[in-house]
């Protein structure tokens, strides 16, 4: 089982308005160092969605193919 940091969150929204929060994390080593590989970030949302991140401004939600749009 992998360790993970929070390091951020998202606010987002759907294109049907609704609201919702992406979780970034990184996994991180036994001694709570965060690994400085790029493939080691992973995605979801406040509810457990896993999110995949297509660009600086939008995410997609996989189980659903919904996609968000960042809020700031």
């Amino acid at each position: 089982m992998h360790l993970y940091k929070e390091t951020n969150r998202f606010q987002c929204s759907s294109h049907a308005g609704r609201p919702c929060i992406v979780i970034e994390q990184m996994r991180i080593d036994q001694r709570g160092n965060i690994s400085p590989d790029p493939t080691k970030i992973d995605y979801l949302t406040e509810d457990g969605d896993v999110v995949s991140r297509l660009d600086e401004g939008l995410f997609l939600v996989l189980i659903s193919q919904e996609e968000l749009l960042l809020t700031h």
